[in-house]
């Protein structure tokens, strides 16, 4: 009885190994275009084991990433040059081990210098979205297939790639500034979404204030609790109107809302959830959109939305491109 039971926690070891294996792989991937997407939803979905691996994985990478600055300053030289040269998960359990350790110290002990401050990437994956805490407290729920990437302290801004819903902890000695298509939305205590694509930048305001700066606008533009600001980037266009809260930040609760939004930034939601390549026509692209998308494989996304507008769907290379049907 007792061999036998040591066969058995020896084999669940090995199968625990495999899955933290497994997770660290997923995890590296998504820095590859040619991350698979689909197969990395599957997995998680498989076990329930998956998805907890997964997020133990994640957070270790943001605390050696956060860490890095510490470890050049403590680690001997002969050591930090081979790790240097080591892709992060081709670290072995001693060096990841260490890495936690030197973090356990605390950072005020070894104070990073400004120009080495780390950066660290948070990516939601597509069809799943993720929430983030930030080093001053405040949160970002991040929408599927969106990456936010932070510096390690709150003087340095964040940069958005795709939707993001933010709630913030005003500070205002160092206000919370989101990089974003060009633009640069500066926090005056506020609870607000910022959407970007396809040369797009939708910011819709749930409270507070935003102060929003355009590389074709002097100035700010100061955007109020139940407003909504649009920006085009190919000719600088600027709209502001009245915004439902309800339609704002929906994909947190598993819904797809739009509420006045332009089909280019709808079409790249989609692109981002399916993780497949998505495009619209220019001429169609700020054609404005209210409704529902129910969250599912891409294309029957896409086929919804070519349904409710009736836009034409066609094949574009190796992607799914929505154009106006009189356009053919």
């Amino acid at each position: 009885m007792g061999r036998r039971r040591r066969i058995d926690e020896r084999n669940m070891s090995d199968e625990i190994y495999d899955i933290d294996q497994a997770a660290a792989r997923w995890h590296l991937g998504q820095a590859d275009d040619a991350m698979d997407w689909d197969g990395f939803t599957a997995w998680l979905e498989a076990d329930p084991r998956h998805r907890r691996a997964y997020d133990s994985i994640a957070r270790l990478d943001a605390r050696i990433a956060a860490a890095q600055p510490i470890l050049r300053q403590i680690v001997p030289a002969e050591l930090a040059e081979p790790v240097r040269r080591t892709a992060r998960w081709g670290w072995s359990v001693a060096a990841a081990a260490a890495a936690v350790a030197a973090i356990g110290l605390g950072i005020t002990q070894f104070p990073a210098k400004r120009q080495d401050q780390a950066e660290i990437a948070y990516r939601a994956p597509a069809g799943q979205g993720r929430t983030v805490r930030l080093a001053d407290g405040s949160t970002a729920a991040l929408a599927p297939g969106s990456v936010l990437r932070a510096g390690s302290s709150r003087g340095t801004p964040l940069a958005l790639e795709g939707s993001a819903f933010f709630d913030v902890r005003h500070d205002p000695a160092h206000p919370l500034v989101v990089q974003a298509g060009g633009y640069e939305i500066r926090d005056v205590g506020t609870r607000f979404e910022v959407m970007s694509g396809g040369g797009m930048l939708r910011v819709a305001v749930a409270e507070g204030r935003v102060a929003i700066r355009s590389p074709h606008v002097a100035g700010e533009v100061a955007l109020a609790a139940g407003k909504v600001l649009t920006a085009y980037g190919d000719d600088g266009t600027v709209e502001v109107r009245a915004a439902r809260a309800t339609a704002t930040g929906t994909w947190r609760g598993g819904r797809l809302v739009y509420d006045d939004v332009p089909l280019g930034l709808v079409v790249a939601d989609i692109a981002r959830y399916g993780g497949v390549p998505v495009e619209i026509d220019p001429g169609v692209a700020r054609r404005r959109f209210s409704g529902v998308i129910a969250p599912g494989k891409p294309e029957a996304m896409v086929a919804a939305l070519a349904q409710l507008t009736g836009l034409d769907v066609r094949t574009d290379g190796n992607a799914t491109r929505l154009g106006d049907r009189a356009g053919r």
